[in-house]
Parts: C-alpha cells; sequence; structure tokens
C-alpha cells in the first residue's frame, strides 16, 4: 500500500518515507519562517529586535516542548517522529503566519510594530 503525505508530492511506501517526507515538510516550513524572522527584524530597533528574539526563543521552546508532548502517546514507535514532524510543521507555519502580518502594517497603525 502507497501512502501520499498531506502536503508533500513525494509518496511514502513506509513508515521511514513518511518520516522523511514529514521532515522536509517541517524544514520546508522552517526555512520560510527563517525568512520572514529575518524580514522582520530587519525593520525593527535596537530594543525591539531584543524583546523579538527572546519571544522567538520563548516561542520556540514553547512549541518543542508542546510537540513532544503531543506525540508522546507514541513514545518510542516508529511513527513518532512522523508526529512531531507534523507538530512542527502546523506551529512553524502559524508562527511565519503571524510574523508575516508584521511585514502589512499600515502607516499610522500604532498598533504594529513595524508600521512605517
Amino acid at each position: 500500500m502507497v501512502f501520499a503525505y498531506p502536503g508533500n508530492e513525494s509518496y511514502a511506501a513506509t513508515q521511514g518515507d513518511m518520516n522523511q517526507a514529514a521532515n522536509t515538510d517541517y524544514k520546508k516550513a522552517d526555512a520560510r519562517l527563517n525568512k520572514v524572522y529575518r524580514e522582520v527584524l530587519n525593520k525593527l530597533e535596537a530594543s525591539q529586535k531584543t524583546d523579538l528574539k527572546a519571544a522567538q526563543n520563548a516561542w520556540i521552546q514553547y512549541r518543542d516542548l508542546d510537540c513532544k508532548f503531543q506525540s508522546s502517546g507514541a513514545q518510542g514507535g516508529s511513527i513518532q517522529a512522523m508526529l512531531v514532524a507534523g507538530c512542527l510543521t502546523d506551529k512553524t507555519k502559524a508562527r511565519a503566519d503571524e510574523l508575516n502580518t508584521l511585514l502589512q502594517c499600515q502607516e499610522g497603525d500604532v498598533s504594529c510594530v513595524t508600521a512605517p
């Protein structure tokens, strides 16, 4: 039986293949997050950069621990890696979307830290 991992065009026939496909999806999401993060960081003043870096580090710790927890039902199983990668992908995409909104600020919007 052949499975297609959602969001990945390759077909996975084994759990190892599915784990690898999930990891590939996570790497793509992480690359996007890093790109958006750098773009936001470049728009900030020094004190804001310090705050964003601290917030991002705290978010990464939360994401990793929450995904570890959410996959703990499969602890030690071959599917756990896929579950962790899927969780990391979902949370990373959401964070990239969240940071990306900071790049869409309108002039005069004092609630947005990157407003022109």
